[in-house]
């Protein structure tokens, strides 16, 4: 059996217990220690590679990159990283590693519903500041976050709230929707994903005949020949909203597809599914239902006149060079992947996020601390890299509320892998698309 073993980024040797990176290989009591478990096997391999890909190539370049200097202030940032496999029991035993073995100053970073789920008391309870979990599990969301509960610093859009987003664009984008079915997975995020759309419906006060009927199926496996009568189940709705995953989102399209009356129906599914590699296959053949999603992570947008909109193209402009800068990491053949990969660039965001803090906390002129670390990022609301923003003042941790309405755009020839997410209504917020339902 495969042991696991953490990434190390020093010498392109694997050393077995934890890795110091970016330091030269040099161990040194001034290095910001950095942690995360990222899967680079099993299910969700094809999040987690480029995701764990980019994050080390980025550590990389902020120990090497003169623009970093002022806020490193002469340390070097110290990264250790375990495979978890997409398993939570794995994956809160490294998270319990990082934090009482290896002591690491910050999680950042953490990938996984999984994970969050598994490890959530002792995020909770640790004290030690976490940073953007790649996820948007409810796990870490609190009206508002009390005692350890603050140290946990969420970004991402959670699920419940993007189900209420996804409501709002079923009857918003689309005319005359009359029904919309909604396959959901029953583990955390389609059940999150599911309350989100409840709680908007609950919400939509306007009269039978107008107000969309809702079909709700359930589905607990990713096999799409198992899950096609749940899907038959809502083959006859005006949108169809896949309310999971990766894995099940995969599955309910390619049932779908092999039912010739949802086939060419639209489909709504999550953010995280929003990635051209994550993209079924069935997807590029002629009569396919249109997949539409959403984007927290905006770096093409119609309108770039804006302070926002600039800030966005700005940091988009130097994950790009950092792509194309890497020779360890990102294969060369992958560059261009890459540069559209909804993955990579979410641990672009997470580290560049940690590191405000570390820029807010120096010009406070207070020491290194956890503590001190925490009240530095509760201080003001924080622009997000290529997104929107957050703040945690007063606690609270809901994450971004705000998406870009997107739809896939097969390629011209070659594999689903080769199209694009292009933009079909700009980021807008929950109120903002409850106003456009009232005209």
């Amino acid at each position: 059996m495969k042991k696991n073993v953490p990434y190390v980024i020093m010498a392109l040797l694997l050393i077995p217990a934890f890795a110091f990176v970016g330091c030269k290989g040099e161990k040194s009591s001034n290095d910001i220690h950095i942690g995360a478990t990222i899967c680079s096997e099993g299910a969700y391999a094809l999040v987690g590679v480029p995701y764990g890909n980019f994050y080390k190539a980025y550590v990389d370049y902020v120990n090497q990159a003169p623009e970093y200097q002022d806020i490193l202030k002469g340390r070097n940032l110290k990264l250790t990283v375990y495979d978890d496999k997409g398993d939570g029991a794995t994956g809160k035993t490294y998270i319990e590693k990082l934090i009482n073995d290896d002591k690491v100053f910050s999680l950042v970073a953490i990938l996984g519903t999984w994970n969050v789920v598994a490890a959530k008391y002792e995020l909770e309870t640790c004290n030690i500041p976490s940073v953007y979990f790649g996820t948007g599990s409810s796990a870490q969301m609190f009206e508002p976050a009390r005692g350890g509960q603050r140290y946990m610093m969420g970004v991402q859009p959670l699920y419940k709230t993007e189900g209420r987003l996804m409501y709002l664009r079923a009857v918003t984008s689309f005319q005359n929707v009359r029904k919309i079915g909604v396959v959901y997975s029953t583990a955390d995020d389609g059940l999150s994903l599911k309350a989100g759309i409840e709680e908007q419906a609950s919400k939509d006060t306007r009269p039978a005949g107008v107000k969309p009927t809702i079909v709700y199926q359930p589905i607990g496996s990713t096999d799409a020949a198992a899950i096609s009568p749940q899907v038959a189940a809502v083959q006859d709705a005006d949108v169809i909203i896949a309310a999971g995953n990766q894995a099940y989102f995969k599955a309910i399209y390619s049932a779908a597809y092999s039912n010739s009356v949802a086939r060419p129906k639209p489909f709504i599914t999550t953010y995280v599914n929003a990635s051209p590699t994550n993209i079924p296959t069935e997807a590029i053949n002629p009569g396919a239902g249109i997949i539409y999603s959403a984007a927290w992570v905006v770096y093409t947008e119609k309108g770039t006149e804006s302070a926002e909109a600039a800030r966005r193209q700005k940091d988009y402009a130097e994950y790009c060079k950092i792509v194309d800068g890497d020779t360890r990491y990102i294969p060369a053949s992958e560059k261009a992947a890459y540069k559209v990969n909804a993955y990579s660039m979410s641990s672009y965001i997470a580290l560049k996020h940690f590191l405000a803090g570390i820029e807010r906390l120096n010009a406070s002129g207070k020491a290194l601390t956890a503590q001190n670390y925490l009240e530095a990022m509760e201080s003001a609301r924080i622009p997000i890299a290529i997104s929107g923003g957050v703040n945690y003042a007063d606690g609270s941790r809901i994450g971004l509320d705000a998406l870009q309405f997107v739809r896939y755009q097969p390629p011209a020839s070659g594999p689903a892998a080769n199209g694009t997410f292009t933009e079909v209504e700009p980021m807008a917020s929950i109120d903002e698309l409850i106003a456009k339902l009232s005209k």
